[in-house]
C-alpha cells in the first residue's frame, strides 16, 4: 500500500508541470486561413454560402472588366463559374445557398432593373416564381430536398416571406407579411425572425423571450438578447439550449461549434466549447461552418480597406 501512494506521490509531482505546457499548446491552437482562388478573369470572388457535409461552396465572381459578376461554385477549392440564366439580357448572377446534392439558389439582377431568384440543380435553371410586386429577392436557405426559403422585398409591404417547395417550382408559399423565414431544415421545419418555430405539421411554437432571430441550421436556433448582450441558442421545441456573452451569432454545425462576436470586440470568433478561439485574420462576419468544423468566410487578404474583401476557407490548427 506505501508502495502504491509513493508511485502516485512521484506520478503527481512528474505530471503536474505538464499541465502550463498542455495549456500553451492549447493556447497556440489557431483557425488559419486558405484563400479560395477567383476564376481566369474575374479580378476577385466572394463566397456566400457552403453545404454543411459536402463543403462545397458558393459566391460570386467580378468580372475583369467590371461589367458584373458571375455566380461560383467551388469544389475542393477549385471554382467553376456557372452558366448563365436563362433571362434575356445582361446583368450579374450570384450564388447564395447550397445544399450537400449540390443544389444551389442564388438571384439574378438584370440591366433591366429585373430580379430573379433561381435554383440550379443538375445543370439546369428553375426561375422562382415571386410576387409580382417585387423589387428585390433574397434566398436564405436550402434543406436536402432542395426547398427554399427567401425573401421579397416591395415598397408596401416592405417584405414578405417566402417558401418555394423543390416538388412544386413554378409555385411560392407567401410566409406573412414584414416576416422572413431564417432557415428550414431537412423535415420542412422553418423558423421565422418573429421568433415562431413553424413544425411540418403546421403548429407553431414560440420563443418565451424578446429576442433577435439570427438563423436556424441543424436544429439549433441562434438569437440575440440585445438588452443583456447574450448569444441565447434554443431547441427546436423552444427550450433554451446555452447562453453566454456575445452577440450575433453568425454560423453554427452539428456539433455545436459556432461563429459570433465575442464581448468588447467587432470581431467573429469561434466558440469552441466554452472558449472563444481567434481567427488569424479579423473578420466581422462568415458566411458558414461545415460539420468537419471548416468556417467559410471573406477576409482582408492584403491589410488595406481599398480592396475587397476575398473569400477564404478556416481551420483549425495547433
Amino acid at each position: 500500500m506505501r508502495i502504491l501512494t509513493s508511485i502516485a506521490l512521484i506520478l503527481t509531482i512528474v505530471a503536474a508541470p505538464a499541465a502550463p505546457a498542455a495549456a500553451a499548446a492549447q493556447a497556440a491552437c489557431t483557425w488559419r486561413v486558405t484563400a479560395l482562388p477567383a476564376p481566369a478573369g474575374y479580378s476577385y470572388a466572394v463566397a456566400n454560402g457552403v453545404a454543411p457535409v459536402s463543403g462545397t461552396v458558393v459566391g460570386h465572381a467580378v468580372r475583369a472588366d467590371g461589367s458584373g459578376r458571375d455566380a461560383v461554385v467551388w469544389q475542393n477549392g477549385s471554382p467553376q463559374v456557372l452558366p448563365k440564366p436563362p433571362i434575356e439580357g445582361s446583368g450579374s448572377n450570384r450564388a447564395d445557398i447550397v445544399n450537400n446534392q449540390g443544389v444551389i439558389a442564388g438571384v439574378w439582377w438584370g440591366a433591366n432593373n429585373r430580379v430573379t431568384a433561381w435554383r440550379y440543380r443538375a445543370g439546369t435553371y428553375d426561375l422562382l416564381p415571386m410576387p409580382a410586386t417585387t423589387m428585390g429577392i433574397s434566398v436564405t436557405g436550402i434543406n436536402t430536398a432542395g426547398d427554399i426559403i427567401g425573401q421579397s422585398f416591395t415598397l408596401s409591404p416592405s417584405s414578405q416571406g417566402l417558401l418555394w417547395k423543390a416538388a412544386t417550382p413554378d409555385q411560392y408559399t407567401s410566409l406573412g407579411s414584414s416576416t422572413y423565414a431564417v432557415g428550414i431544415d431537412d423535415a420542412g421545419r422553418y423558423v421565422l425572425n418573429t421568433r415562431v418555430i413553424v413544425n411540418p405539421d403546421g403548429s407553431r411554437v414560440t420563443l418565451a423571450r424578446q429576442v433577435f432571430v439570427r438563423l436556424y441550421d441543424r436544429g439549433r436556433i441562434l438569437t440575440d438578447d440585445l438588452d443583456k448582450k447574450t448569444v441565447v441558442e434554443w431547441n427546436i421545441s423552444g427550450q433554451v439550449v446555452r447562453e453566454f456573452a456575445g452577440t450575433y451569432g453568425h454560423a453554427v454545425n452539428a456539433s455545436g461549434v459556432l461563429v459570433a462576436t465575442p464581448p468588447g470586440t467587432a470581431y467573429v470568433a469561434v466558440r469552441n466549447g466554452s472558449a472563444w478561439e481567434q481567427f488569424t485574420v479579423r473578420m466581422t462576419t462568415s458566411e458558414g461552418i461545415t460539420d468537419a468544423n471548416v468556417v467559410v468566410a471573406n477576409f482582408d487578404h492584403d491589410g488595406t480597406t481599398q480592396t475587397e474583401q476575398v473569400a477564404g476557407t478556416w481551420q483549425r490548427g495547433c
